[in-house]
């Protein structure tokens, strides 16, 4: 289990808000600056991001609260690290605002739909201060990890976002939810219905990996070298939050030991998926098609490329990937039971 932090009063905090953002609109940005008078950074562009949080860190401050999607986490969490390695600072505690599409880091650390209202508190000091592990992948830090459906999604995601983006008019007409659900029917489920699945192998490159099952674990392990799992590749993934985007709660076993995260490992066919949505939105998802692990590094190789992504971000595609856990990251949730 993850040991909280006592939080504190008076924090030196900045906010730090993808102008981008689908939630990032109208009205929304003055209601955040008289929320944090003199405190919030609007940024439009990587660049533009880079140089303010690395001005940020170089000033001292306690805590960097990001406002956006599990995307812009990520790339916060990474422009975060490098500055503090630039200027010597320790890494700041993070808050997240829930200001995105892709809201799996924000629905772990309970934050509401009322933006304004989270700053505030976060601001203040208020809420659970919790060191989280992160994983690493192709170097970039993320609370969770996919390879399969999950990356397949965000790839269908942008090419039906750019495709709504060239047709004028359309894009404020057409918000996230609304593109995420157009690139499911168009794309994502037909493409999954017809398309051949890469085959992937997962070896255990740490300590001893953790068989687990629906109630805990099974007692049976799996040392270094040795395959994990084999079969087609419907997903594959690793977390250290239970959650992964949209609300779905997959990684029912994330946390529940040090030093380890959930790896989940499937072949399921597009009538299972369909037929157990719900139970994954409830956290209970289990079935003789997912494995699940506890384990702190692994090797996962594909037969043929196949789309990565990291916390939302898609890192490009690749036939071998290695995820690690890596140093702790503090969160501050604002949850009511914190995970």
């Amino acid at each position: 289990m993850r040991a909280a932090l006592r939080y504190r009063a008076g924090v030196r905090a900045v906010a730090i808000v993808n102008g981008n953002a689908r939630g990032v609109r109208g009205r929304i940005r003055k209601r955040l600056d008289r929320a944090l008078p003199g405190g919030v950074r609007f940024t439009d562009s990587l660049v533009h991001a880079r140089a303010t949080i690395r001005a940020e860190i170089a000033r001292g401050v306690d805590l960097v609260i990001l406002g956006g999607g599990d995307g812009t986490v990520v790339m916060g969490l990474t422009l975060i690290a490098e500055a503090c390695r630039g200027t010597g600072r320790p890494e700041p505690a993070i808050g997240v605002l829930r200001l995105g599409s892709g809201n799996a880091i924000a629905d772990t650390l309970g934050a509401s739909d009322e933006p304004e209202a989270d700053l505030v508190a976060l601001a203040a000091g208020r809420g659970t201060w919790r060191k989280v592990p992160m994983l690493d992948v192709l170097g970039v830090r993320a609370p969770f990890v996919g390879v399969g459906l999950d990356a397949q999604l965000l790839e269908d995601q942008e090419a039906v976002g750019r495709v709504v983006d060239r047709v004028p008019g359309v894009r404020r007409l057409v918000g996230g939810g609304a593109r995420y659900a157009l690139s499911v029917a168009l794309r994502s489920v037909p493409r999954f219905a017809t398309a051949t699945r890469p085959n992937a192998v997962v070896t255990n490159l740490g300590a001893p990996a953790i068989v687990m099952k629906r109630g805990g674990a099974t007692g049976a392990t799996i040392p270094a070298g040795q395959p994990l799992w084999s079969g087609a590749c419907t997903l594959v993934a690793g977390a250290t939050i239970p959650y992964f985007g949209f609300g779905l709660k997959m990684f029912a076993f994330a946390g529940a030991q040090s030093g380890r995260f959930h790896l989940r490992c499937g072949d399921a066919g597009l009538f299972e998926i369909l037929r157990n949505t719900p139970a994954a939105f409830r956290g209970d998802y289990f079935s003789d098609h997912v494995t699940d692990f506890l384990c702190d590094r692994v090797a996962i190789e594909l037969d043929r490329e196949a789309a990565i992504e990291a916390g939302g971000e898609l890192l490009g595609r690749r036939t071998r990937i290695e995820l690690a856990l890596t140093e702790p990251v503090t969160l501050v949730s604002l949850a009511k039971v914190p995970f």
